[in-house]
């Protein structure tokens, strides 16, 4: 098989060497009569370059990489998996090996054929250079059996090896990044040749601006537009910009903004985020008891502080970890904590707490003062805790800091208590990292081992419905430990015009991003 698209990189090249004498088509002066061209807002600064090392560490950022980089497994417009670079793929009984077969008709962007060897390169590479959202600890290793069928070895058995690694690992062009001892420097345009639907043709930085064109010939089907642009608005003049026909679609809606957004014509859809704002505990202090953790699950009123913090634009958020918008939610399992101070008390006296004459908690005759660290992003919601907290008798003293800086955060030495994003949309194989890893967005907890082992049986699991049970019992357990306090559960808004059709998936995008400016919406069923 020889090469069957031009090679762009040349074009590529020349259209990033005159980004600084040339400006990109600004939103407001966009033509979006032409059918072809979608214009996508969003308030965000910059979302890094569309490569799998150099986008920004979020999931708007993987988002664009989408664009130009293919996974092996993609999926169907109902969510479910879906041929991409793999046209094929077999599970072995044991769930050890995973054979796959590739398109023979994928080609990358600079026309060469796409082989098993890129995908084995591509394992390897990123076992060396690990990508932020695809976790490898659990591949022994690959082996190439064909120039398009490819052979993948498991440690032991993973569930979601198809519904998280497969489908959330994009692959890399093997001639182009062999050489690349640091992919997070590499930014020549050679490092945005991809195997997706479209190719980066230029990137406005200072402006968080970018402009994605159509590849020639694309294996995986017909692409809508010639020409993507996401350019940079903030909410209210992406409304004006979408009424006057200059923008297609607002990708980052507020709430209070809907029915403006309605008002100008435009259609709103809307989705639970699934990811979460949570409360999470320095576990070696003051919130090592577990009856502490769950009398402030009964103190904090959850339906106020959505209405409160985020007035009408979120829903409180179920304690077992997993959210409804989750396939395996099990509602039943879940112990509930309504809200009740009386037994809040009676929880905290339980653990050694004592309250003086004034209402005011004390720990061996010491006033209890909690710190709590934030960024801004959940300043208002911070606020609101503060108060029910301070109402009482505990005292919170609040930081909200940049989001760097909260990353840097230990907890025992810098607080008891962040509050920050994070779950489980997607397949839930990710609840080892996020409840029991290290990062500073994980929760740390390790109890007595228990809801450790449920969630490494959940794993391996490879018939659904034991898995599902064992899921339930996690649900439980959770909600009963309380590694964390699920708080809220924030909507995800876009608006868009009549022409377009974005739209969210249950179990969101690849590893369970909640957006609905997919690659997907970008090509016909």
């Amino acid at each position: 098989m020889g090469p069957r698209l031009r090679p762009a990189f040349g074009v590529l090249s020349l259209c990033l060497a005159m980004m600084a004498q040339a400006p990109l088509v600004s939103a407001d002066t966009a033509d979006t009569a032409n059918p072809r061209r979608l214009v996508i807002s969003n308030s965000n600064t910059d979302w890094g370059l569309a490569t799998p090392y150099l986008q920004a560490r979020g999931g708007l950022g993987y988002m664009l990489t989408h664009f130009v980089f293919d996974n092996l497994v993609g999926q169907d417009r109902s969510g479910a998996l879906a041929p991409e670079l793999a046209r094929e793929w077999e599970l072995s009984d044991d769930g050890l090996n995973l054979d796959i077969r590739l398109d023979p008709e994928a080609r990358w962007h600079d026309g060469t054929d796409i082989t098993s060897s890129d995908v084995a390169f591509t394992f390897a590479y990123m076992a060396r250079h690990p990508h932020p959202f695809v976790s490898l600890d659990n591949i022994r290793g690959t082996e190439i059996l064909s120039p398009d069928t490819l052979r993948i070895t498991l440690d032991r058995p993973d569930a979601g090896v198809l519904s998280s690694v497969m489908v959330g690992m994009p692959i890399l062009p093997e001639h182009i990044y062999r050489d690349q001892d640091n992919p997070r420097t590499f930014s020549e345009p050679r490092a945005m040749i991809g195997s997706g639907p479209y190719r980066l043709s230029s990137h406005e930085r200072a402006k968080g601006r970018y402009v994605f064109s159509a590849v020639e010939n694309y294996y995986g089907g017909v692409q809508k537009y010639d020409e993507v642009m996401i350019a940079k608005l903030q909410p209210e003049a992406a409304i004006q910009a979408a009424a006057n026909g200059q923008v297609n679609v607002i990708s980052d809606l507020p709430h209070r903004l809907v029915d403006y957004a309605k008002e100008h014509d435009l259609q709103v859809q809307t989705s639970p985020s699934g990811h979460p704002i949570k409360l999470r505990f320095d576990h070696s202090g003051p919130f090592a008891s577990a009856q502490r953790r769950q009398a402030l699950a009964y103190l904090l009123d959850r339906d106020a502080l959505a209405a409160i913090a985020y007035r009408g634009g979120a829903r409180s958020s179920s304690l077992g970890y997993l959210q409804d918008n989750s396939a395996w939610y099990a509602p039943d399992s879940v112990l509930r904590y309504p809200h009740d101070p009386d037994r809040a008390a009676a929880l905290l006296r339980e653990s050694g707490w004592t309250r003086d004459d004034d209402g005011a908690w004390q720990q061996d005759d010491t006033p209890v003062t909690l710190r709590l660290v934030t960024s801004g992003r959940e300043e208002a919601l911070a606020q609101v805790i503060k108060d029910q907290l301070e109402a009482f008798g505990l005292e919170l003293s609040v930081r909200v800091m940049e989001r760097g800086a909260l990353r840097k955060q230990q907890p025992g030495k810098d607080y008891d208590l962040i509050l920050a994003g994070g779950s489980t949309l997607g397949d839930p194989v990710t609840i080892l990292e996020r409840v029991f890893g290290t990062r500073w967005n994980n929760e740390r907890y390790r109890g007595d081992g228990t809801l450790r082992q449920l969630a490494m049986a959940q794993a391996q699991s490879l018939d659904p419905d034991r898995r599902a049970a064992l899921l339930a019992e996690f649900q439980q357990l959770y909600s009963r430990e309380l590694p964390a306090i699920m708080l809220v559960n924030v909507n995800r808004t876009v608006a868009h015009d009549s022409g377009t059709e974005p739209w969210f998936f249950d179990e969101g995008l690849a590893i369970g991003i909640p957006v609905a400016t997919h690659k997907y919406m970008l090509l016909e069923d």
